[in-house]
C-alpha cells in the first residue's frame, strides 16, 4: 500500500526549458552555452553547486570566464533563471488534493540562484508558504551537499523522513535518478511528458 510520494521538482511538477537559458547567455556573448550545461551533461562547477560546495558569487565567476567582457550579477541571475517556468494552477490543486490521502515530499536538484527564484514566483502566485506547505518536507540538493543520481541522496531522504520505501513512490524525469531510487527500495516512476497526474493516477489506482 502506497503511504509517501516523493516527487521531482523541475520537469515534473515544473517545466525546465534549458534553451531559454542557452538563449539568454547566447545573448549575453556566450555561443553554446549547451556545451557546459545540459540536462544530460555539465562540468563539475555546475555540480559542486548544485550541491553547495560553491557558494552563487563562486558560481557565478565561473560563467565569467567564458565571457570576454564583465558580466553582472544580475544578468548572470536573469540568464540562468529563464530556464524555469511556471507551475500551473491545475498542478498545484492536484497536489493539494493528492496530499489529503498521501504523504508528500519533494527531493530537487537544484541551487540557491534557481532556488530564491522559484520560491519568489510560487509565492507570488500561491500566497507565501503555500507551496512548500504542500509537502511534508522538501529536500534541495544544494542544502543536503548530495545531488541525485547519488544513492546517498535518497538513504539521506528515507532516513530522514522515514518512510518505508515500499510503501513509497518517487518521481522523476530523468532515468538514471529513477533507476538509483529503486535501488534505494523506492518504487520509481520515470515520467518525462510532464502528464503525472494520469500517469500517478494509474500508477496508484494498481496498487
Amino acid at each position: 500500500m502506497i503511504k509517501n510520494i516523493i516527487f521531482d521538482f523541475g520537469g515534473v511538477l515544473l517545466p525546465i526549458d534549458i534553451s531559454k537559458t542557452a538563449l539568454e547567455f547566447e545573448r549575453l556573448g556566450l555561443a553554446d552555452f549547451e556545451s557546459i550545461y545540459s540536462m544530460k551533461k555539465q562540468i563539475r562547477f555546475f555540480d559542486d553547486f548544485e550541491k553547495g560546495i560553491i557558494p552563487a558569487s563562486s558560481f557565478r565567476s565561473e560563467i565569467r570566464k567564458h565571457y570576454k567582457r564583465p558580466l553582472a550579477d544580475e544578468e548572470i541571475d536573469y540568464a540562468w533563471n529563464a530556464l524555469l517556468g511556471e507551475l500551473p494552477p491545475e498542478r498545484f490543486s492536484f497536489l493539494k488534493e493528492l496530499g489529503e490521502k498521501y504523504n508528500l515530499y519533494l527531493l530537487s536538484n537544484t541551487n540557491s540562484i534557481h532556488h530564491a527564484a522559484f520560491i519568489k514566483a510560487l509565492n507570488h502566485t500561491f500566497g507565501k508558504d503555500q507551496f512548500e506547505n504542500l509537502f511534508v518536507k522538501t529536500y534541495y540538493s544544494f542544502q543536503m551537499g548530495a545531488r541525485k543520481p547519488d544513492k546517498k541522496i535518497f538513504n539521506m531522504v528515507i532516513k530522514d523522513s522515514g518512510v518505508n520505501p515500499q510503501e513509497t513512490v518517487f518521481i522523476d524525469d530523468n532515468l538514471n535518478n529513477a533507476l538509483t531510487a529503486q535501488v534505494t527500495g523506492l518504487n520509481a516512476i520515470h515520467d518525462e511528458g510532464m502528464e503525472i497526474e494520469k500517469e500517478l493516477t494509474a500508477m496508484l489506482s494498481a496498487f
